[in-house]
């Protein structure tokens, strides 16, 4: 009887299992990406990664340090980077364009730089397709999103989102006019890969005008809309994207058969005492390819100012450091002891890191200036 009530259960659960499989439930939508823009150098805009290039409108601008490397901020009215509007026409049923922010004031303020123009340009008399705008120019509240040539947007952020000056944020506007994930939300506004806003409106995908994206924007019609934040690695996607868990790696694109990773160093951390100084080196995986056999290959130090001193690296023993495999859009590190005796504390330092992984096939280095001990 025992073995009999054993298997009757397990059939039932297995009948359950059945039904689960047979249930309807939402999946998350996939596809491709069809543009990648670093925005880090003129070069860099006018030569995208993927897709379409962009252009550089105006001649005040400047690239200053952002989440990857360097980003585009405009400094005078009437400059912005724009990319073809075939991308937005492309893009009219169902799209995503995501990008990261450095923040140079805490947010917006009505009627001095009101509202910064994420995707799009307002109050600028151009016609925006999909827009991601930072507060509205009145009561310089919080991120909504929307179709400017349709009049549908997402309510308003309930309350203003207050910045840290110089910390990064993730944006992004999603939309699908047959419904997100098979749900009714149409339009999505996500922040750092949370929703912030959402509608349900419907809307005629012909009807989305051909007109330039718009990157870096502000209001032409406050006085001071300009130096107020800095524009990283725009991406778009060919469907709406729910998930940005994968926002921290800079490369949106899937690793290709035979691919290489790209690399990036830097010094996290110092401790210890004079004589044995522990300085932290963290290689990051900014790709979606893995990393393999990674090694620190040298750390080079050279005076700069200060009473002429000779540090000496204790540990390792002798380079290249093995820090191994880093998985892709994540990070490793090693450590180097350095005996700084006789150096007094205001002498400075150049130091070089090289790096290499993939039996050589990736190398690099980063100097990093005014280093002390």
């Amino acid at each position: 009887m025992n073995g009999i009530k054993r298997k009757t259960l397990s059939t039932a659960a297995c009948l359950l299992a059945l039904v689960g499989l047979f249930k309807s439930t939402a999946q998350a939508e996939t596809g491709n990406v069809v543009l990648w823009n670093k925005l880090g150098s003129n070069i860099e805009v006018v030569n995208s990664e993927v897709g379409p290039s962009g252009s550089i409108q105006g001649n005040n601008y400047a690239y200053e340090p952002a989440k990857f490397g360097n980003g585009y901020v405009r400094k005078a009215l009437w400059n912005w980077v724009e990319f073809p509007g075939q991308i937005m026409t492309s893009l009219a049923q169902k799209g995503t364009i995501s990008m990261w922010v450095v923040p140079k004031v805490t947010q917006p303020q009505p009627y001095n730089y009101g509202i910064f123009g994420l995707v799009g340009h307002p109050y600028s008399g151009q016609q925006d397709s999909f827009f991601l705008a930072w507060g509205d120019g009145v009561t310089g509240q919080g991120f909504f999103g929307g179709i400017s040539s349709t009049n549908i947007m997402t309510p308003l952020e309930p309350r203003q989102f207050v910045a840290q000056i110089g910390v990064a944020f993730h944006a992004a506007i999603a939309w699908n006019v047959n419904g997100i994930d098979g749900g009714s939300d149409t339009l999505r506004v996500y922040r750092d890969g949370q929703l912030i806003s959402a509608s349900s409106a419907q809307w005629n995908p012909a009807t989305i005008p051909a007109s330039g994206f718009v990157l870096g924007s502000e209001a032409e019609s406050d006085g001071n809309s300009y130096d107020k934040y800095i524009v990283d690695n725009v991406v778009a996607y060919d469907y709406a994207k729910t998930d940005f868990s994968d926002r921290f790696i800079e490369n949106p694109v899937d690793c290709e058969v035979g691919g290489l990773p790209e690399l990036s160093a830097g010094i996290s951390s110092k401790t210890g005492t004079q004589s044995g100084r522990i300085w932290t080196i963290t290689l990051t995986n900014n790709s979606r390819c893995p990393a393999e056999n990674t090694q620190i290959d040298d750390l080079r130090l050279t005076q700069l100012s200060g009473s002429t001193c000779t540090p000496t690296t204790t540990s390792p023993a002798s380079f290249p450091l093995g820090v191994g495999n880093i998985a892709a859009g994540t990070k490793v590190s090693g450590t180097a002891t350095i005996n700084f005796n006789g150096c007094p504390n205001t002498a400075r330092f150049k130091a070089t890191v090289t790096f290499s992984s993939n039996s050589g096939e990736v190398t690099g280095s980063k100097t990093l200036t005014n280093q002390f001990r």
